[in-house]
């Protein structure tokens, strides 16, 4: 197998080159891989260079590994979608790292060696289509972890807005994003309209498509979301005052926030294979952290879209540690 690290300088102020460059080098040496670094060079050129690596090699058994924040992979996977001799996994160094969340530890995707020698398993992807009316052009692609409406997507609007300032890193730019988005606290009359039929019309303060369980650089806003098992799970908040909202916002971080008694009445969940949102006013849209603009959007669910490496497991390591016990002693 060829391992191709794909490291996004961008990402984490650096942090894919200054951190992980030399754990992989370690890594390589050590367990004698074949390998390529590639450095990308700015938006969406991580997915081209995939896509036309696994052209060139059609006969090769390839894997990927986005060496950055949710944005990388998702261009990697967006790369690798259709090549069956493709497969992917992320070194995360972003600031969000959200996708990795709903498989392991962060640390354990951090520990390369362990990462190169795992396998890979089947993973869901949400199809994604709508008009981008910055650009003036239909988007149609792929999403790996979640897609955002409202007050989340309004939070990474203005992070991004603030990133362009001296000295606000990744994550101070996403916590002042909240802070604007709380303060100008924005409710969307929102349609969707689920495979199943059934349409619901709403003042919604936001609402998530997930694939995955995590957003916001740890919010668990999707608690039983899993991108292996078949379905989108679709999260919704309808609209409430400033200071509900704060009072429930450590239960939506951890994850707790559909049992809580006082959200029954706020937050609905329903699982699907497709809907349709629209609404009356341009909205933001968040495409796994990655920002635009438009009134409507269609979802669906890829099952088994690609193929996705997870870190050697603690019981794998100790059954080869063993083996190679048992192999010592017969000698």
């Amino acid at each position: 197998m060829k391992h191709i690290f794909i490291l996004n300088p961008a990402a984490g102020q650096g942090a894919a080159v200054k951190k992980c460059l030399p754990a992989i080098m370690e890594a390589v040496k050590f367990e004698e891989l074949d390998y390529v670094l590639h450095r990308t060079t700015g938006p969406q050129e991580a997915e081209f260079y995939v896509r036309e690596k696994c052209a060139e090699l059609p006969s090769a058994q390839l894997r990927f590994y986005a060496c950055g924040g949710d944005g990388t992979a998702n261009e990697v996977m967006n790369g690798i979608y259709g090549f069956p001799n493709a497969e992917m996994s992320v070194l995360p160094a972003g600031t969000g790292n959200d996708l990795v969340r709903s498989f392991a530890p962060l640390r354990d995707f951090r520990d390369v060696r362990r990462l190169v020698s795992g396998a890979a398993v089947p993973m869901d992807a949400i199809a994604y289509t709508f008009y981008d009316e910055v650009a003036g052009a239909d988007r149609c692609k792929l999403a790996a972890n979640m897609c955002n409406l409202g007050f989340d997507s309004e939070a990474a609007a203005w992070a991004e807005r603030l990133k362009a300032y001296p000295l606000i890193s990744g994550a101070a730019a996403y916590i002042g994003g909240v802070g604007v988005a709380l303060l100008r606290k924005r409710a969307l009359d929102l349609q969707l309209s689920f495979d199943d039929g059934e349409v619901l019309q709403e003042k919604i303060l936001l609402t998530a498509v997930a694939n995955g369980a995590y957003c916001g650089g740890g919010f668990k806003g999707a608690p039983d979301a899993d991108p292996r098992d078949g379905v989108l799970d679709v999260f919704i908040a309808k609209d409430v005052t400033r200071r509900t909202f704060l009072s429930l916002l450590p239960q939506y971080h951890a994850g707790k926030h559909f049992t809580e008694p006082r959200a029954k009445d706020i937050l609905l969940c329903k699982r699907c294979k497709g809907l349709r949102v629209s609404s009356r006013e341009q909205m933001h849209i968040a495409v796994d952290g990655e920002v635009f603009l438009t009134r409507s959007a269609s979802f669906k669910l890829v099952p088994h879209a690609i193929r996705f490496a997870l870190p050697l497991t603690e019981a794998r390591i100790a059954e080869a540690q063993d083996a190679e016990m048992t192999s010592f002693e017969s000698i």
